[in-house]
């Protein structure tokens, strides 16, 4: 992997990181929604600046979601993005009531909180690394908005290339519910992390 893009042999085992970890984060979601089925699209290893990611995943969308960063070995952003109606949607089902205002981000934060632990969790005993997720930040505003602060975050404001892994999940409840995870690595932690696993 040379300083800024992994190979597509790398790319293909961080995606099978991301399947790894975003499958038993799909898991734990459904088990908070009552053990109903919860589809997870094949997740996606991309190297894309902020801009690109944002654009790629909801533009101009208003959306709803949190951030949490990564205690231990591995470095950069775990985030948990719904469409604005969707994540109302998530806390009625949560609750089993409609939920507004400081309940409604409470019930999603928490929700974030056991899918981020449950996704690095599962990375974690691929790696025998200790990952944990930090406490959650809970983001609005336009899917751009959102996603390319996260990914600028990352590195410290600059607007070079990350790796991105991401996955779409849909929840089979009603009312029905559909969102993203993401894991946005830093450089160096995806360096690391392929290290690791020998790549």
């Amino acid at each position: 992997m040379n300083a800024l893009v992994p190979s597509e042999m790398q790319l293909d085992v961080l995606r099978e990181v991301a399947n790894i970890g975003c499958g038993h984060a799909a898991n734990a979601l459904a088990r908070l929604v009552g053990g109903k089925r919860v589809n997870l699209s094949v997740p996606r290893a991309v190297i894309a600046s902020a801009e690109e990611t944002a654009e790629r995943l909801g533009g101009d969308e208003p959306v709803v979601g949190a951030r949490l960063g990564m205690e231990g070995e591995l470095r950069g952003v775990m985030l948990f993005v719904l469409p604005v109606r969707d994540g109302a949607a998530l806390g009625s089902v949560l609750l089993g009531q409609v939920a507004r205002g400081a309940e409604l981000e409470s019930a999603l934060s928490e929700t974030a909180n056991i899918v981020a632990s449950a996704c690095l969790s599962a990375i974690g005993k691929l790696t025998r690394w200790r990952l944990l997720p930090t406490v959650p930040e809970m983001l609005k505003g336009s899917a751009r908005e959102v996603l390319a602060s996260a990914v600028k975050e990352t590195e410290g404001g600059q607007t070079s290339p990350v790796v991105v892994l991401e996955a779409r999940f849909s929840a089979d409840c009603a009312p029905p519910v559909s969102g993203q995870m993401l894991l946005v690595l830093e450089r160096e932690g995806s360096k690391a992390l392929l290290h690791r696993l020998g790549v």
